[in-house]
């Protein structure tokens, strides 16, 4: 199997007061036979698209100029066979007093990254951006290889290697460094760019499945159906009838709510949002607290205005229909309901055995009928 060369940064600090919701690490993961082609491609946009500048996503030209981000992207992205290897820090979910000290942050998240990174690729070196003083680069150094086997020279494996390095001595770390503050303007609330589904787009082909952590970060997505896929056509769809929502809505809480679950099925598709998670969305949004009862009753007028939000039978929580699976469970969810319904009223029927011309009876008696045919 071919070597890789991982080029790895971070966006964010470890700090919670920070008012940054999110920590992220990206590693950029290049087969070596295109190594050399990365090296020319990251001259090439420096020259080309910031004059020569070093390419930081606090570079002014990046920071101040979203459009020319969005361009530097797609080149790099259409132009360079390569992965993104990510962790997804939920500092708001984080309640160890350890990780409240900096150098425990790194070495503990890290560890993650590179741990996680070992299941993916076999034989890699890895750069990442240094951080601290020398003294905490030894002792960063020397944990990881200390706790990560792969780092481990014997006799069977002398491959792996981990180094850090500043973005001017491996330029390669500045890929890392634009692509991981791209993901924080996706994935933290705190940072969330207006445009976030732009960005998303254009590195969503690269992008290995986000390994987020902790557990009970509102973004960690329910675990994977077998052979779960989005249908583009059901998705498009569902979008579509969103969108001719929209036009007409000029609820603020619901237009939140609706935002908010398209979000989650765009990055995290199988993932079921909690009603506690829409009341937090609201508050941060709007600024306005909204019972969870009153969320209840706008999902409600949500589906009566056609807008496909699914529930699924034995889970908690709510989405947006993305394929056929969740077609079914929409109207499996219902039938549920419906089917137990009617053979009560089947049973009161049977047992009356009369008949009434009101139009409420006539329609339920046609459901009766349905209800006792072979297919139903």
């Amino acid at each position: 199997m071919e070597k890789y060369y991982v080029f790895g940064d971070e966006s964010g600090t470890p700090s919670k007061n920070d008012g940054i919701s999110h920590f992220i690490y990206a590693c950029v993961l290049i087969k070596e036979s295109d190594l050399q082609k990365a090296r020319e491609l990251r001259t090439y946009i420096s020259q080309h698209f910031l004059d020569g500048h070093v390419i930081k996503a606090s570079n002014r030209a990046i920071s101040k100029n979203f459009s020319k981000r969005i361009k530097i992207l797609k080149y790099l992205c259409e132009n360079l066979d390569f992965h993104v290897h990510s962790l997804i820090i939920d500092k708001k979910a984080i309640f160890s007093k350890g990780l409240d000290i900096k150098t425990s942050f790194i070495k503990f998240f890290q560890r993650i990254l590179l741990n996680d990174l070992t299941g993916k690729v076999s034989s890699f070196q890895v750069f990442i951006d240094s951080t601290g003083t020398d003294e905490f680069q030894i002792s960063l150094k020397k944990y990881l290889i200390t706790k990560i086997p792969q780092f481990q020279t014997n006799l069977f494996s002398q491959e792996n290697s981990y180094h850090l390095k500043s973005d001017e001595e491996e330029e390669l770390i500045q890929l890392a460094d634009l692509i991981s503050n791209s993901l924080l303007m996706i994935y933290s609330e705190s940072k969330r760019n207006a445009n976030w589904e732009e960005l998303f787009n254009t590195l969503e082909p690269k992008l290995l499945q986000p390994l987020v952590f902790p557990y009970n970060s509102i973004l960690n997505q329910e675990e994977e159906e077998e052979n779960f896929k989005v249908s583009k056509s059901i998705y498009s769809s569902v979008l579509e009838t969103i969108e001719r929502f929209k036009e007409g809505n000029i609820d603020k809480v619901k237009s939140a709510i609706v935002n908010h679950l398209v979000y989650i099925s765009r990055i995290f598709p199988t993932r079921l949002i909690e009603t506690y998670e829409l009341k937090d969305e609201i508050k941060r949004v709007l600024n306005l607290e909204v019972s969870l009862e009153n969320i209840r009753i706008h999902i409600r007028d949500l589906r009566y205005k056609g807008v496909l939000i699914i529930s699924k039978a034995g889970k908690s929580g709510y989405k947006i229909a993305v394929n056929e699976q969740d077609i079914s469970s929409y109207f499996q969810h219902y039938l549920s309901y419906i089917i137990p319904m009617l053979e009560k009223a089947n049973i009161a029927d049977e047992a009356l055995k009369i008949s009434m011309d009101s139009t409420n009876y006539s329609k339920i008696h046609k459901f009766i009928k349905a209800l006792k045919e072979p297919d139903i």
